[in-house]
């Protein structure tokens, strides 16, 4: 090899030095950068015969073959910071711009952003959107994936049932009078349609309207004329908010007799509707339960009532739950109750599930909607399929579909919420690697200082 040729191989070694150093540089400085993938640079030992100075030297130098992206899993740090995400394991989260564009991701720093004047998204530094699908999606593609919406206002929801499970007193004596004829609606004393010696225990069943006002039911109790029975009527606590106009059952909607048996259970049940002049009527039986109609300021909604059992009006089969109100000998009370209604609500925070990727809105009213539910995806090979664009961003090449997954345990990844992807840059080995190119940069420029001056010398001597 001539002493061009020497201070050629000596420029391939400089030239490769140098990409080395910068790829190093590029992995360094984003060692603090969320989601990063490190670099790898890869050398190849060969010079094309083109590019040779002399077309009959042999092929010597180095060039820079690949820059490779390493795709491995960089540590998890936690933040408390709900809506930031890490995927332990494979996948990338799926996001877009505003013009539908597609892009996937390590990064997982999304915040609630404004998307219009009702409703909040989660979304980037760069406003792209965290793409989900419906929360019961069990699986999707692609074009399944769509921005998710958070309604800035909960709309109220009227009561529609109401589950509780209540303690009769059996030690209570029997009554020969109906806790019907117990009630009448009186305009002057409108609080009290029943006078407290009249009845043996009486409940506070609070509830919503369809407009979210809050409300009260009382539940009287009575025992009656035989040692396992129990009367139970239901009423508004405050009659005057029944529309159905004027009587003497004025905000009197349910009456039922309940049986018990020996250990306390019940065994047999009797449901009528109360109108307004005291006509009963049969209830509907919805799904098992008595659903009487309720009349608020002139607007009627349905109400199932739960007292831990259902029962077939047409077999005559009555079937008990685990929670089923009983008849024993100790106060009343009341174990349980819940209700499902609720007022209107503001926007208060967002909560991920981990792992499963569901995405949860909570309002003032302490009330959550399932959003959303996060998918990942997958490619087959992430340096074949995958080119990428900076801003922690990669864009699938062309032609190449993702797979598209629902995060999970047992899945090829999960999501971690209040956590983050650090790089997955290790500085002591950038530093090793520093050290090494320095030198063999060094070394490399020596070579070229060596061939010139055996090159002057050679001048020198013609």
């Amino acid at each position: 090899m001539s002493l061009f040729g020497n201070m050629y191989v000596g420029y391939t070694g400089l030239y490769t030095d140098s990409i080395g150093l910068k790829v190093s540089a590029d992995n360094i400085s984003n060692l603090n950068t969320i989601g990063f993938k490190k670099h790898r640079t890869e050398f190849e030992d060969r010079v094309a015969r083109e590019m040779a100075v002399f077309s009959n030297e042999k092929p010597y130098g180095g060039f820079v073959k690949h820059i490779r992206t390493i795709f491995a899993q960089g540590g998890i740090t936690t933040t408390d910071i709900p809506t930031d995400l890490a995927i332990s394991g494979k996948g990338f989260f799926v996001v877009a711009d505003k013009d539908g564009n597609i892009y996937y991701t390590r990064d997982g720093q999304f915040f609630v952003n404004e998307a219009d004047e009702q409703h909040f998204a989660l979304q980037n530094s760069l406003g792209m959107y965290l793409l989900g699908a419906d929360p019961d999606t069990k699986e999707a593609g692609l074009s399944d994936l769509k921005p998710y919406l958070i309604p800035k206002v909960m709309d109220p929801k009227g009561t529609s049932k109401i589950k509780t499970e209540l303690i009769f007193d059996s030690r209570k004596a029997t009554n020969t009078q109906s806790l019907l004829d117990k009630y009448k609606y009186d305009p002057d004393n409108p609080q009290e349609p029943i006078k407290d010696e009249n009845y043996d225990w009486v409940w506070d069943l609070p509830i919503y309207d369809t407009s979210g006002n809050k409300i009260d039911l009382r539940l009287y109790a009575d025992r009656g004329q035989q040692n396992n029975e129990y009367e139970i009527l239901l009423a508004l606590a405050d009659p005057t908010l029944d529309g159905r106009g004027d009587g003497d059952y004025k905000g009197a909607f349910l009456y039922g007799t309940l049986t018990f048996g020996a250990s306390g259970e019940i065994t047999g049940v009797d449901f009528q509707q109360i109108s307004i002049d005291g006509t009963l009527s049969p209830v509907n039986w919805t799904d098992g339960y008595p659903t009487f109609t309720l009349n608020v300021n002139g607007v009627e909604q349905n109400i199932q009532l739960d007292l831990g059992f259902t029962y077939d009006p047409d077999t005559g089969e009555l079937k008990r739950t685990d929670n089923a109100s009983k008849m024993l000998a100790n106060p009343f009370a009341k174990l349980s109750y819940n209700q499902d209604g609720y007022s209107m609500g503001t926007f208060d925070h967002i909560e991920v599930i981990t792992e499963e990727g569901l995405i949860k809105a909570w309002y003032s009213n302490n009330k959550d909607i399932e959003v959303s539910k996060i998918f990942l995806a997958d490619f087959a090979g992430y340096e074949e399929s995958l080119e990428k664009i900076g801003h922690n961003l990669f864009k699938a090449k062309p032609d190449v579909t993702p797979f598209i997954f629902a995060p999970s345990s047992s899945e090829r990844g999960k999501i971690l919420s209040g956590a983050l992807e650090t790089s997955n840059v290790d500085l002591a080995e950038e530093m090793v690697r520093l050290i090494v190119l320095q030198r063999a940069f060094q070394s490399n420029s020596r070579v070229i200082t060596t061939s010139d001056e055996l090159l002057q010398d050679f001048i020198r001597q013609v």
